[in-house]
Formats: C-alpha cells, structure tokens, sequence
C-alpha cells in the first residue's frame, strides 16, 4: 500500500470514522471534517462514511471558544469503526488519560487508522504511534512538537497521510485532510465535487506547504518575497544563503532587498533573521532544551551572537525570557516574524495551546 494512503473498505462498505472530542478542541476543525463527510454521503443513494462523536471523560465536550457537542459513548465503549480521529486545542497536554493512551495503543494493534485534528496529534504521538511517520500540526506547535517527538517525522504540511497515520494541522485542513478520503473512496471527481459544494475552491493535496502570513498567495505581498519566505521557513536551522535565495529566484540580491524594504522596512537577511529569532523564541517558551541547542537549531553558529541578537529583539536574555511572563501582544496587523505568536499558544504560556 502506497505510504500517503489509508487504507480503505470496499467501495459498497461505509466506512466508519469516530472522532474522540477532547475539552477545548477546535469547533472549526471538528465541525469542517464532519460537513465535508456529510455531504460526501449526499452525492449518492446510499451514505458513504458514518460518523460518531466519542469523549474519555463526560459526554457533554466545550470547544475552545465555549461551545460544546455531545459525544454519543465513551471512547472505552466504541465498537465497529475504522478510523478514530483525536480532536484537541488548547492545553492539550492538560487532558492527558492514561486509559485514553492505552485505548489508542490497543486500536492500532487491531490495525485501525489513527489521526489528529490540530493538536490532537500531541495525543497520539505521546501514545507512540507516530514513531517513524510523517505527521503535521499547526506551524505554531510545529517547532515545540518536533522537539517534544524526536521519532516522529513532522513536516511543514496542511495534513499527513502515511501507513494508517492522518494528521492535519487544524482550521480548514481539516476539510483538506477529510477530501483526501473522499478521493480515495469516491475518486478524484466524487471530492472535487464535495469541495465546490462546501465552497472549497482550493483544495490542497497532503503534501501541499503550509503557509503562513509570510507565504500565503492571501497576504497581498509580492510572489518573489512570498517565495523567498519560503525558502527561508524551509531552512532555519540548516541555514539559507540570501544571495542563493536572489538567484533561485532569479533576481539580484539588491533586487530582492528593495522588495523585501517595500514589504516589511527591512532587508531579506534581517527578516531570515527575525523568523530565526522567533523560532527560537517558541522552544525557548515550550520546552526546557538547553539554550545552546535551542541556538544551534535556529541556525545560529554561536551563543554569544544568539544572545546579543535575542536581547537586541526581545530586550531581554533567553534565561530571562523563558522565566517571564506573557508578552503583550502585537497589533493584529503587524507584519514581523518577532510578533507572529498567538499570545495564548503554548510557546508562549505553559497552560495554553494554538
């Protein structure tokens, strides 16, 4: 079986999804894949996919902004499925069961497909399920994950499909990551058909990149500085030559300045710089790795020039940042690196999630 596949029943067999409801998940990602199904199931005489809402704790489940659904049984309790998708946001680590991990465990072992919307994938990456996979998550958890999940191979993605394996990266990627079904049990023209009736013009394939304000077509910023952000996303910790990047782009470095000065009122280079400085600050925020590491990841060749530019862009040490408290928030319309942090992420306070 091809790695981004999951594996389906027969084409005349519903196929079975349970998605585990886990306290203040994403309303939009739970209620995005369960619509896409839905009317995947209204294109022909007979339903295609059943869904379930299943809880480990109380049936009535609050999503991150206050709303709640009703799951139908407990996780314990659910029989006859074939996938079970783990719905999580914020404080996902807070909601942690020790029977819910062991439960996931056992659904692999009898061959079912596991995913995660958003940070569902903390759950079944901490249930060891990930080990050796490809996954995704929101490129805000993304940094704090990889470091969390060394065996686990995340990648900069809308959604991840491999070996039984299925994780998106929350918001609309869900409907993404459920379209991906409907092509493998409708075809290519039965999800296609799904997307223009959900209003889902741009549907994106498993492996698409997942931008972000920097690399959106949606941002209004020149392709050249979108393409170059990208590059620049890709390569943190590897390193990203500017003027490799100008002549990729077939462009002169002085050229792609003055592009990147109109956009932001700054040059390619100190903008690589920035997003590298930002980085750094999530891991510094979400985990304990040590400082030098933390550096040496962002692309930094030294300490001592790590920390004169952390304090010289925070105004204060990376020792007495990860002690502080929240920042104050940026303007919602600022466009720097530095202040493209949700202010109730993880990186950012240890009791809540993007």
């Amino acid at each position: 079986m091809p790695a981004d596949t999951v594996r389906l029943p027969g084409r005349d067999v519903i196929y079975r999804i349970a998605f585990l409801l886990l306290p203040e998940f994403s309303l939009l990602g739970v209620v995005g894949a369960l619509e896409t199904l839905r009317v995947a199931n209204s294109l022909g005489s007979d339903p295609v996919f059943q869904t379930r809402l299943v809880h480990d704790a109380a049936p009535l489940v609050r999503s991150s902004g206050g709303i709640a659904l009703e799951a139908s049984c407990h996780l314990r309790d659910l029989v006859d499925f074939d996938a079970l998708i783990v719905c999580a946001s914020f404080r996902a680590d807070s909601y942690e069961r020790e029977e819910t991990q062991a439960l996931l465990r056992r659904f692999a072992r009898h061959g079912k497909a596991i995913g995660a919307i958003e940070s569902g994938v903390y759950h079944i990456a901490r249930a060891g399920l990930l080990d050796g996979h490809v996954a995704t998550a929101h490129f805000n958890n993304l940094p704090y994950f990889a470091q969390l999940f060394p065996a686990v191979r995340f990648e900069r993605r809308v959604c991840a499909i491999d070996r039984r394996r299925m994780t998106c990266a929350g918001g609309s990627a869900a409907v993404d990551m459920m379209l991906h079904l409907v092509k493998e049990h409708l075809g290519p023209l039965g999800a296609s058909r799904v997307a223009n009736l959900i209003i889902h013009p741009y549907r994106r394939e498993a492996e698409s990149f997942l931008d972000d304000v920097f690399t959106s077509a949606h941002s209004d910023l020149p392709l050249p500085v979108r393409k170059a952000c990208r590059k620049m996303a890709e390569a943190v910790e590897a390193g990203c030559d500017i003027e490799v990047v100008a002549t990729d782009l077939s462009m002169s470095r002085r050229h792609l300045d003055r592009l990147f000065r109109a956009a932001f009122s700054r040059t390619a280079a100190e903008h690589y710089r920035m997003m590298r400085l930002a980085r750094a600050r999530k891991l510094i925020k979400a985990t304990r790795a040590d400082l030098s590491t933390i550096a040496a990841r962002c692309g930094f060749a030294s300490y001592s020039h790590f920390l004169r530019r952390y304090k010289a862009a925070f105004g204060v040490s990376p020792t007495e940042d990860r002690r502080s408290n929240l920042p104050v928030p940026a303007a919602p319309g600022a466009m720097s690196p530095l202040d493209d942090l949700h202010p109730y992420q993880n990186q950012l306070d240890p009791v809540r999630m993007v």
